[in-house]
């Protein structure tokens, strides 16, 4: 199964300065796309047949590049379907495959995908990623947390400062098209290979780079960007990958009391010589501007100690080996739940030490899911993998760090459903759960065709590390 990674490259720069790097592994090769450097440039409409066509492309660039100067330090909550595909057999060109795929999509054959929701943080220099809901911010670099599958970054400044500053020329204007986001102005643009950001490596292979174009659009009323649209095709024949296409909406979006033109959604294509496509698309919400904060209280002694604080030192961490048998409360549900969300454990039975009761029946273990995602086909399986972080008893929060003890194959045993007789799916080996297991957690395999839910059927066994 294809697996693509996509990250931001901090680098030192000016405010103005924006920089994204793009990830994309396709079995032991990685390629990166960079998008940098905001530059001030002089730019001309081609074929502008009325001046109204120049003057509207004047007000759209100095919106964009405002708009990337002005940008708050602030967080939005990203959610990510991604999905990979089997295309039709079109040998192994890049045009079959390519010509195929724009004349029929509806052959394509969905073999994986999962949702992901983070919170991703922008700020003066770069993008953080932490699962959503986080007490902090825990990456730069997105692959760190999401090692399978498909990841990015950049939606937010990068491109609009490499398109909008320097990189992109040959601007002609295409006039206006009705569009499902109404009547917008449409402009054709080109990244030759010289002033290109965009670059990929393979395994054991110094970096290349490859020239794109694309299109943008813009409300003609307000000079509103709507969508900029990136396609990237001049891939040797060596590589693997056919084309990539990237679609960014924009909307104006209100911050505290000012408005800023933030992506809505996007999307990314990638096609490979080989048949398969990989598609993601991420929605983002809840933006807000986030500051340092610090709070007063009146309700601590000279030691700087809450009233709480006695009885909490008192609450002696749980010893190695404690086991806890625990059952999923509230459910999670895959038609709506996510890789981010969170996942709360209660507590079946009580743990005693010396006749003491120190954990009891519904006391809470609290952490998230941190994988969620089904591989189809003829043996369709969902993989799961849950972290638990802390634990509520007493009333109060502790961190825990645990390791599963019965975690694996949780395929339902006895009779197979109609019209799947003699099907028996392959069970996941041992070693292939233990590497895949995230560090603290445990990782669960389920053999279902359709929706997956935990609920209170479904236990789990862990002990204190």
């Amino acid at each position: 199964m294809p697996c693509y990674h996509f990250c931001n490259v901090p680098t030192d720069r000016k405010r103005a300065a924006h920089s994204c790097a793009i990830r994309a592994a396709h079995s032991r090769a990685i390629r990166v796309l960079v998008c940098c450097a905001y530059a001030a440039a002089g730019f001309g409409v081609v074929w502008a047949a009325e001046s109204t066509a120049q003057l509207l492309f004047d007000k759209v660039r100095a919106g964009v590049v405002e708009n990337v100067k002005r940008f708050p330090r602030y967080t939005c909550v990203q959610t990510i379907v991604r999905s990979q595909f089997e295309l039709p057999d079109a040998g192994s060109s890049c045009a079959t495959a390519i010509a195929a795929h724009e004349r029929d999509t509806s052959t394509a054959i969905l073999r994986w995908h999962d949702r992901l929701r983070l919170d991703v943080a922008v700020g003066e220099k770069s993008e953080m990623f932490s699962w959503a809901g986080a007490s902090q911010f825990e990456s730069g670099d997105i692959t760190q947390m999401v090692a399978k599958g498909a990841s990015g970054s950049g939606e937010f400044g990068s491109f609009l400062a490499s398109v909008f500053g320097g990189d992109a020329e040959g601007f002609l204007y295409r006039g206006l098209q009705d569009t499902p986001l109404g009547r917008v102005a449409a402009y054709d643009f080109r990244v030759p290979v010289a002033k290109s950001h965009y670059q990929y490596i393979s395994s054991g292979k110094s970096y290349a780079t490859v020239g794109y174009h694309g299109t943008f659009l813009a409300d003609p009323d307000t000079a509103d960007l709507r969508e900029l649209d990136l396609y990237a095709t001049e891939f040797p024949v060596a590589d693997d990958v056919c084309r990539v296409e990237d679609k960014i909406q924009y909307a104006r979006t209100q911050i505290g009391q000012n408005t800023f033109m933030l992506p809505k959604k996007s999307s990314m294509d990638v096609i490979y010589r080989h048949a398969t496509e990989s598609l993601n698309e991420a929605s983002f919400s809840g933006c807000r501007e986030y500051v340092g904060e610090s709070s007063i209280r009146f309700d601590v002694d000279e030691n700087g100690n809450t009233p709480d604080a006695e009885k909490r030192a008192e609450l002696r961490p749980l010893a190695p080996k404690t086991h806890l048998r625990v059952r999923i409360d509230p459910p999670i549900d895959s038609d709506r739940a996510a890789a981010g969300d969170p996942i709360i454990g209660v507590i079946e039975t009580a743990v005693k030490v010396k006749n003491e009761v120190v954990v009891h029946p519904g006391d809470k273990l609290k952490g998230r899911v941190v994988r969620l995602e089904q591989t189809l086909g003829a043996s369709p399986r969902w993989t799961v993998a849950i972290l638990f972080e802390t634990i509520e008893r007493n009333g109060f929060e502790q961190k825990v760090l645990l390791k599963p003890v019965d975690d694996g194959d949780r395929s339902p045993s006895g009779p197979m459903p109609a019209g799947r007789r003699g099907f028996t799916p392959p069970t996941p080996s041992a070693s292939s759960i233990t590497s895949e297991r995230p560090a603290g957690g445990g990782i669960f395999s389920f053999a279902e065709p359709g929706n997956l839910v935990l609920d209170r059927k479904f236990e789990s066994e862990w002990e204190t590390r």
